[in-house]
């Protein structure tokens, strides 16, 4: 049986997710070890955590749990997580941001 378009749509947004946030985690690492400052490293965990948030669905979605049809409790749960990770990467942004 094929996968349904929204299978498809998910895999390619959260591939697109990686490749931003990626690049934006890997960009500002490198800045940070070429200037040495330190808000450039808080920045890039921030994007880091920013991106694993994001990611965490297809991670335990397709990697761990093998299968894409959540029950209601587990789906809530999974965006509740969701939600923590892309909350504390914006806030480490948002304090590198401050110190900057």
């Amino acid at each position: 049986m094929a996968e349904p378009p929204e299978f498809w749509s998910f895999l390619v947004a959260n591939s697109l997710l990686f490749i931003a946030g990626g690049a934006l985690t890997a960009l500002s690492y490198r800045a940070y070890l070429r200037v040495q400052e330190q808000s450039l490293r808080l920045a890039s965990g921030g994007f880091a955590l920013i991106t694993f948030g994001g990611l965490l669905d297809i991670i335990y979605q397709l990697g761990i749990r093998r299968d894409y049809h959540l029950g209601g409790r587990e789906s809530l749960a999974l965006q509740t997580i969701d939600s923590l990770l892309i909350t504390a990467g914006l806030v480490v942004i948002f304090y590198a941001l401050s110190r900057y």
